[in-house]
């Protein structure tokens, strides 16, 4: 890398709650092995999803490459520059095009050079890991699938309510800090009925008044509070628990 013009670095952890510090750690020790100056190397990192192409530095690193700014791009593994495979050939495309090897720290191949050495290895490669991308993807699916069809509710939880842990949704009759009870919605809503303002009725509720707001228009989520019904069988299920007069 001695005639190196400059040097990109990319980073992308898994996700938003994974460390990147082993990747920076990686692409360290690989620079320090070829004695590259800090000043000629230029560091990109996304928090965004593989799968995702609209990620700021990804793109910015793309553009850069397209401008001859670079002569080596390091990372760690293939799958951090992308897990979609048009992405991945058009980032391989744009660099074997510029005269920019591909530099991985941690791989089955090293290199991948303009001249197409290493290039082969590095398809399959990412071919792998958008296979893998799809099973994940068939494999949430069906989770999610098979969880609605047990009654239990997925995604995120309605306010005034819960989660228990067998994954059904239940109203909260009793709150733990920072959560609002299934009747303070009530109240809350019956408020909003009578003529009172968002302003004045959320102020003692954790929801927010753009929350509050969206229950409110809703004239099938307001039906929950107002009228203890649904037509989604979780939630009737759920509302027995506060509707249901005992015998």
């Amino acid at each position: 890398m001695e005639n190196a013009r400059k040097v990109g670095t990319y980073i992308r952890p898994s996700t938003e709650r994974q460390d990147d510090q082993h990747q920076r750690d990686s692409i360290t020790r690989y620079i320090d092995e070829y004695d590259l100056p800090q000043d000629r190397v230029e560091q990109y990192v996304d928090i965004e999803s593989g799968s995702n192409d609209e990620r700021e530095q990804f793109n910015a690193l793309l553009d850069a490459i397209r401008n001859d700014e670079f002569d080596h791009v390091i990372v760690w593994e293939i799958s951090r520059i992308s897990r979609r495979g048009a992405t991945l050939q058009e980032f391989f495309d744009a660099c074997e095009e510029h005269g920019v090897t591909i530099h991985i720290t941690d791989g089955a191949v090293e290199k991948v050079k303009p001249d197409g050495t290493g290039r082969f290895v590095a398809d399959i490669v990412g071919m792998v890991y958008q296979q893998e991308r799809r099973q994940l993807i068939r494999r949430v699916k069906a989770g999610v699938k098979r969880a609605k069809d047990q009654g239990k509710w997925v995604g995120n939880v309605p306010a005034g309510f819960r989660r228990n842990d067998e994954g059904y949704l239940q109203p909260i009759v009793e709150p733990d800090g920072g959560e609002d009870s299934y009747f303070e919605l009530v109240d809350t809503l019956e408020r909003l009925e009578d003529g009172e303002s968002y302003r004045s009725v959320a102020k003692t509720l954790s929801i927010s008044r753009q929350g509050l707001s969206n229950i409110h228009k809703d004239s099938q989520r307001r039906r929950w509070y107002l009228d203890g019904e649904s037509d989604d069988e979780r939630v009737r299920e759920a509302l027995d628990e506060v509707t249901t007069e005992p015998s």
